[in-house]
């Protein structure tokens, strides 16, 4: 039975440019918790309430975080993965920390509840399988970026780490359930030609000593690889009604539009306009007369009084905006 998770987190989040200047993927805000969180979130409430984070060699943050503000009727193990060597390696680390059957999980996915109880439902059904997927319907261009299944009778037969003919119209995504028993394959696990040591490799290894591999899919995720993704993660979250709170004293000339959040200590000038779809991260400042839509505003970032920012992230190193028509 399920009852452990890893979180990989260690990360630096390159191709998210400015945005991972001052702190690490893991931590970049959704609606008031880092996105770190919002994976572990959706974990617990599937049932789960023990944790190992693989954190990287300068993300003391993290666990800072998540030994004062998160559940304490959770347990969390880190384990510290200095270089950047894959994802085999990162999992390697967490081992000792792992007694059972287990979700791993990357820190930039976050699929929906009702998916993670599946995968955990469809994992512990099966306990001869020595993993189950999530995979997501998607384009050979997609599919190319991620990992190619071949299905055949409910059960995968065959994966490939970003193949350049993909077989089949399904990417698997960094969501798996797990047995122990995967342990026994990551020591072969040989070298990419990535430079790294995959999970998909270990995969490849357990099918080809007559393991199983079951799955199950979802229809959609939301997934941060790109700076606009995070303006996206926050709109999706705060359309679905999820932590839309004004938390800062702001004057009452200020023309609120829902869904918006505001954290604590945000500064608001007079007769600003704020909404819809706007997150305004602890540590912001909003001029008067400014108007915001479908804006996200982070630590220490100012709008100047009377600005119109429209599909923006404002940040004290950048700004960056949606093409002109994207909402």
């Amino acid at each position: 039975m399920i009852q452990q998770a890893v979180i990989l987190a260690a990360g630096r989040g390159t191709r998210l440019g400015m945005l991972t200047k001052d702190r690490p993927k893991s931590m970049l805000p959704v609606l008031g918790k880092p996105i770190m969180v919002r994976v572990m979130d959706r974990l617990r409430d599937a049932g789960i309430r023990r944790f190992v984070v693989v954190i990287g060699e300068y993300d003391g943050g993290v666990a800072s975080y998540l030994n004062s503000s998160w559940y304490p009727d959770t347990e969390v193990k880190f384990a510290a993965q200095t270089v950047a060597t894959g994802t085999v390696d990162a999992l390697t680390l967490a081992a000792p920390h792992i007694d059972s059957p287990f979700v791993l999980s990357a820190v930039d996915n976050i699929t929906s509840l009702d998916h993670v109880k599946t995968l955990i439902a469809h994992f512990n059904r099966n306990p001869d399988q020595i993993a189950s997927l999530s995979l997501l319907p998607a384009s050979p261009e997609q599919i190319r970026k991620s990992s190619d299944v071949v299905i055949r009778e409910d059960l995968i037969v065959d994966i490939v780490e970003k193949p350049r003919q993909p077989r089949g119209s399904f990417a698997s995504i960094m969501l798996y359930a797990f047995s122990p028993d995967l342990f026994d394959f990551l020591p072969h696990v040989q070298i990419s030609s990535r430079g790294e040591r995959e999970i998909v490799s270990a995969l490849q290894l357990s099918l080809q000593a007559g393991r199983t591999i079951g799955y199950t899919v979802t229809e959609s995720r939301l997934h941060l690889t790109r700076e606009l993704d995070l303006l996206e993660i926050n709109r999706r979250y705060l359309q679905e009604g999820r932590d839309a709170h004004i938390l800062s004293e702001i004057p009452g000339s200020v023309h609120l539009i829902p869904p918006v959040r505001i954290d604590p200590n945000v500064s608001v000038g007079r007769n600003a306009h704020i909404g819809p779809n706007v997150y305004l991260e602890t540590g912001s400042t909003i001029g008067q007369g400014a108007i915001l839509q479908d804006t996200l505003v982070l630590n220490g970032a100012s709008v100047p009084a009377h600005e119109v920012c429209q599909g923006q992230i404002v940040d004290r190193n950048v700004r960056i905006s949606e093409p002109q028509g994207e909402s």
